[in-house]
């Protein structure tokens, strides 16, 4: 793959997992969307010590590691359904586009499914 077509299908994720996101976002929200603070300039991670135990559990399942915001947004994402009630099979599904995209970009020999469940799997553990 052509380092061109690599930086698109990372784009192509990026876009599933906000897209994903925000649909997940607004099917749980029950009060106004909160401030985001200013975008950082430095190259420091800004994940508390939950988001780097999720970060670090994702990556030694074998999934390639993500920025920052990306871990944060998922995570969040994940434990706000499931503080709102929402059933498993449900975040699963709303999982699906972003594990699609690590599952057939990287060497991780694991189905959709699967990293889907890993996302879910590490969120409980490390992050809710």
């Amino acid at each position: 793959m052509t380092p061109g077509g690599r930086g698109r299908l990372i784009a192509c994720g990026l876009a599933l997992t906000t897209i994903v996101l925000t649909a997940c976002s607004e099917a749980t929200a029950s009060g106004p969307p909160p401030t985001a603070p200013p975008a950082s300039t430095t190259s420091a991670s800004h994940l508390d010590a939950r988001g780097l135990r999720y970060k670090e559990a994702l990556i030694e399942s074998g999934i390639p590691a993500m920025p920052d915001d990306t871990v944060m947004a998922l995570a969040n994402g994940i434990c706000g359904q499931r503080s709102e009630g929402t059933d498993e099979a449900t975040i699963l599904a709303h999982l699906t586009p972003m594990a699609q995209f690590a599952s057939a970009t990287s060497d991780i020999g694991l189905t959709t499914e699967q990293v889907a469940q890993v996302y879910l799997d590490a969120a409980e553990a490390n992050y809710c």
